[in-house]
């Protein structure tokens, strides 16, 4: 538009050399020396009213879905690629010709090339930014840097690349400028508007390629603090049962009854609903409940007849002394309570302090009823067992007033369902150990370890290291070796297979089979399975052992020889 010869007042919009919006108002004034008055206001373009009047800067990206398939492009994209593709998206959406990405190193304040649009083998040579002010300038305030006139600072990276305007930005990431992306040479000046567009794309697809690497990273440190915990947990219960030990060596009459008592707390516990974490407790607290009959003297805990009212009240003392002696060490569970409360009852009539219901641990009321059970059921110096018909009558009586009543009702049940069991079950078979292999495990690193631990048989767990997911044998690590290794290529295979996860390759249904079944059922079930093997599991489902065909064919053996009334063959 010519101002000179202006005859009426007129309005425009236009857009700054830094990229500003501007509402222009040109004026006649009647001076020949002075013939027009210009105001100019700069305005917000993100405004709606003005993206009327300017459709052009409307969307710096023309739509969402354009967005999403230029984000998808750059993270979809292989990782020798991803930069390039970034640059190459960001000249796209920008409608410009040419773009660049550089990397900035905050503590030598440099910045060096990293992608080229439409350009590969780019030269990583770097520049101090105070070689560039205005780059300098939009790292240090954390802003655009815009230049809709010819660039009379030269990038050093792009020497000899003529530049008509330019717009550059910086890439943020975890609250630090990690690069800038940059387009030049558009058609159209380039606004505040591309600006923020071109900074949250950036900002975006930045972490879009950093997510996996951060994903790796911590999946890495999970799986390393797991297998700490499992190491500290198993040192731990390995501890625990050198103390119980230690304790049956001091008391050889109730030789076991801790186990007993840690092993049938542990199972009505889980049928309660106690959580895992929980249910660890518990069983360690079963462990060493009677800890403080350490402190009490072995002629008492042997004594082989009654004992005198002045005794058995020193007997009584173990609870306190057992809290005592683990007082300063840290559990992550209130082991102390339970010891010290496993002989109080919900009515108040237990001991040391008469403790009532809300006031008794929820471990400490199932530890009274599994202890009370195995001590009805034992052998003691001054009396034989006293039958599961006197403990059923003993638990039914104080349910509800000393025992909590849901776990007299499971501890029953329990007891009812082991006494109709045969005794001739695989339960009483040397049973293989149980190998737990975690879903992420490799094909190599689980043959090693089966191979350390010389088990043919591995089951393959869930995260929460309970539920089984599957099994591995050694049968099927041998099928993944690649037979004959005779160029590179095979051998490169091989390597790779060797690198597969265990929940890529494992079998799932696992054979199992009940502790308490007969040996008969084992027989038929073992045959009718495709494997050589069957895990053996508890009432809760959880495996104590691996059940394979020799310890089965010689109790078979054994069986059948008693029952013609011959002496059993020696073993081969």
């Amino acid at each position: 538009m010519s101002l000179r010869f202006l005859q009426q007042r007129s309005q425009f919009q236009c857009v700054s050399h830094q990229g500003k919006g501007l509402h222009c108002i040109a004026s006649p004034t009647g001076n020949a020396q002075l013939p027009v008055c210009l105001a100019l206001m700069e305005f917000d373009l993100d405004n709606r009213w003005l993206m009327e009047l300017h459709p052009n800067y409307n969307h710096a990206l023309y739509s969402s879905d354009q967005w999403i398939g230029h984000l998808e492009t750059v993270i979809k994209s292989a990782p020798e690629e991803t930069l390039n593709q970034l640059v190459s998206r960001a000249v796209h959406i920008s409608q410009s010709q040419d773009g660049y990405l550089m990397h900035y190193n905050s503590g030598k304040r440099e910045l060096s090339l990293a992608a080229r649009h439409q350009s590969r083998g780019i030269d990583p040579e770097s520049f101090s930014i105070d070689d560039c002010p205005s780059l300098a300038l939009c790292i240090e305030e954390s802003s655009a840097y815009i230049c809709n006139d010819i660039d009379d600072e030269p990038l050093p990276c792009l020497a000899g690349q003529s530049v008509n305007n330019h717009l550059s930005v910086p890439i943020t990431y975890r609250g630090a400028i990690v690069g800038l992306v940059g387009v030049f040479n558009r058609d159209k000046p380039y606004t505040e508007v591309d600006a923020k567009s071109l900074m949250v794309y950036g900002t975006i697809v930045w972490h879009a390629i950093q997510l996996p690497k951060t994903l790796k990273v911590v999946a890495e440190q999970s799986r390393v603090i797991r297998q700490q915990k499992q190491q500290l947990n198993h040192s731990l219960v390995q501890l625990v049962g050198a103390i119980a030990d230690a304790l049956e060596v001091n008391d050889p009459y109730t030789a076991g009854h801790q186990r007993s008592v840690a092993k049938l707390a542990h199972r009505i516990g889980r049928r309660m609903g106690l959580n895992h974490h929980q249910l660890e407790g518990l069983k360690l607290g079963g462990l060493i409940h009677d800890i403080g009959k350490l402190a009490i003297p072995t002629q008492l805990l042997t004594k082989p007849s009654r004992l005198s009212e002045e005794e058995f009240d020193l007997i009584k003392t173990h609870s306190e002394r057992g809290a005592a002696i683990i007082k300063d060490v840290e559990f992550p569970w209130p082991i102390r309570d339970m010891i010290l409360q496993h002989h109080e009852r919900l009515d108040g009539s237990g001991y040391p302090f008469g403790l009532k219901e809300p006031q008794i641990l929820i471990e400490s009321q199932i530890l009274a009823v599994a202890d009370v059970s195995d001590s009805i059921l034992s052998h003691r110096p001054y009396r034989p067992a006293l039958g599961f018909e006197k403990l059923r009558e003993v638990l039914l009586e104080g349910r509800g007033t000393q025992f909590n009543s849901e776990a007299v009702d499971i501890c029953l049940e329990f007891l009812c369902e082991e006494r109709t069991q045969s005794v001739e079950c695989i339960d009483a078979l040397s049973l293989g150990k149980v190998l737990k292999l975690d879903l992420d495990t490799t094909l190599a690193q689980a043959e090693e370890t089966m191979n350390r631990a010389d088990l043919s048989v591995a089951l393959v767990m869930d995260e929460d290291g309970h539920t089984v997911r599957g099994y591995i044998t050694n049968a099927m690590l041998t099928f993944w070796h690649s037979p004959l290794l005779d160029t590179a290529a095979e051998r490169t295979l091989d390597r790779e297979l060797q690198h597969r996860k265990l929940h890529q390759v494992m079998k799932h249904g696992v054979p199992s089979i009940e502790r308490c079944a007969s040996l008969e059922n084992a027989s038929s079930q073992l045959q009718a399975s495709h494997e050589h093997f069957l895990v053996v599991t508890d009432t809760n489902n959880e495996p104590v052992g691996i059940l394979t065909w020799p310890p089965l064919a010689q109790a078979l053996q054994e069986k059948l020889a008693r029952t013609r009334g011959l002496t059993p063959a020696a073993p081969q």
